[in-house]
């Protein structure tokens, strides 16, 4: 019997998580569990109390608003996955014994900077009334990516997809 099924659990991402957790050898891994657990957790939170704010701020809207509800929740969703992919893909890769410990660094990593890329993304969007002085050591580039157009914000997190992607595809 799998570890997702021993406990009477059937999901995959909650068995991926213990397989990945359980089996690897890698630190840095280890830590992205427990932060993208707890980063996906909170997202989920947010996502289901933004959910009834959304719906009576768009009803009785134009089609438009209803779209745009609609891809709020799904744009969501797919910060959802990707939050959660590495860790997926690490714990099928243990559970086919087809894991090593390279792989689940860079898979660690890959997770690691789409968090920061998150990060990024905000800073990009933040409206300007809400800009803080960043600290000195970090203000050339907080400044920098305060100087972008807020339709940039969305490049970060898709980039840093894409790499989760290659990283699962080629790493071994």
């Amino acid at each position: 019997m799998s570890d997702s099924t021993a406990d009477g659990s059937r999901s995959v991402v909650v068995g991926a998580f213990r397989s990945a957790f359980a089996h690897t050898e890698s630190r840095l891994l280890k830590s992205y569990v427990l932060v993208s657990a707890l980063l996906g957790g909170l997202l989920a939170v947010l996502l289901v109390l933004a959910l009834p704010v959304w719906v009576l701020q768009t009803a009785g809207g134009s089609e438009l608003a209803t779209f745009s509800r609609a891809f709020l929740i799904v744009g969501g969703v797919l910060l959802l996955v990707a939050l959660v992919a590495p860790v997926v893909s690490s714990g099928r890769r243990h559970s086919r014994g087809t894991a090593s410990a390279r792989a689940d660094v860079s898979l660690a990593l890959a997770g690691y900077l789409f968090v920061l890329s998150l990060y990024a993304s905000l800073l990009v969007s933040a409206p300007t009334d809400q800009r803080e002085t960043p600290p000195a050591l970090l203000a050339p580039a907080v400044e920098f990516l305060y100087s972008l157009p807020a339709v940039y914000a969305v490049a970060p997190p898709l980039v840093a997809a894409a790499l989760i992607l290659v990283v699962h595809r080629f790493a071994r």
